[in-house]
């Protein structure tokens, strides 16, 4: 979501500030404190959406860690690093500098840390295709959140290794992971991701047959989408539902959700889908259901 105007006022003022405070700190600072501020202003411009301020920051804050010996530092700069060169899909120089970042994560024993920094790993390798190599990049980093006990991290993760086993047609080990992922979501404050996890649960029981467990979370899932206002979620919900609802020959059921989804479709422009749908209602008034 990018910066509104009152958001992005905010932030400009916030660099300036910081600009303000780390001048003196380049003459008075220890290089480690150099490069704290540098990190700072670097993660100011990332919020901005100067992609290559905040990776010229960035830069520049690893060679004062570098100079100070400070590995948590240098580590903290190489992520960031990583996460802008990802954004510019540069991919395997996103994973080298992680890669580096880790194993000083690992050696500071920031768990936290490193965990993150793998998971981004494995979302850099998924994008580039590799989805074995991005699963043992999340598993990486799920042991490690597991160990911190960070339950939001640990359901996102699961929600990410059950999408990936969904892709190769894996509907019951995936469903075991969204299974573990709901609960602690419910716990959370998140709930985009909560939406998202009764989806991918409510389409694997459907992928396996189980229309009756997968119907109350797919409810749920078009409820909390219709609360977010995200209408391209909740389509693909109100679709999934739908088809569940036909399934179990609740026609009448079917038929509200396709009526509803019909309009979203139209409003997103999704041309196909339209005559998909339209095609199941004029099914429906065949049949007079």
């Amino acid at each position: 979501m990018h910066p509104s105007d009152n958001e992005r006022a905010h932030i400009n003022d916030a660099i300036q500030k910081q600009k303000n405070a780390l001048a003196p700190l380049r003459i008075t600072g220890s290089p480690s404190e150099v490069g704290q501020g540098l990190v700072a202003l670097a993660e100011l411009y990332w919020m901005l959406e100067d992609h290559a301020a905040s990776r010229e920051h960035y830069e520049e804050a690893f060679g004062f860690f570098k100079t100070a010996g400070n590995k948590p530092g240098q580590a903290q700069a190489l992520f960031g690093l990583g996460v802008v060169k990802a954004h510019f899909e540069d991919h395997k120089g996103a994973i080298e500098h992680m890669a580096t970042a880790a194993l000083l994560f690992n050696e500071a024993r920031d768990r936290e840390g490193e965990a993150l920094t793998r998971a981004c790993i494995g979302e850099s390798l998924r994008a580039m295709g590799e989805a074995d190599g991005a699963e043992e990049k999340y598993q990486e980093a799920l042991i490690l959140y597991r160990q911190t006990r960070n339950n939001e991290r640990i359901a996102r993760l699961l929600l990410d290794i059950g999408d990936l086993r969904m892709a190769r047609g894996e509907y019951e080990p995936a469903r075991k992971r969204f299974l573990e992922a709901v609960p602690l979501l419910e716990q959370g404050e998140d709930a985009e991701a909560l939406a998202l996890g009764h989806l991918l649960l409510g389409e694997s029981e459907g992928l396996m047959g189980h229309h009756d467990n997968a119907r109350p979370h797919l409810l749920r899932a078009v409820d909390v989408y219709g609360e977010l206002h995200d209408h391209v979620y909740e389509a693909r919900a109100r679709w999934d539902l739908g088809l569940s609802c036909y399934y179990l020959q609740d026609y009448a059921a079917a038929r509200e959700q396709f009526e509803a989804v019909l309009p979203m479709y139209e409003d997103l422009k999704q041309h196909d889908e339209v005559a998909k749908v339209k095609n199941v209602l004029a099914h429906f008034a065949a049949r007079g259901v």
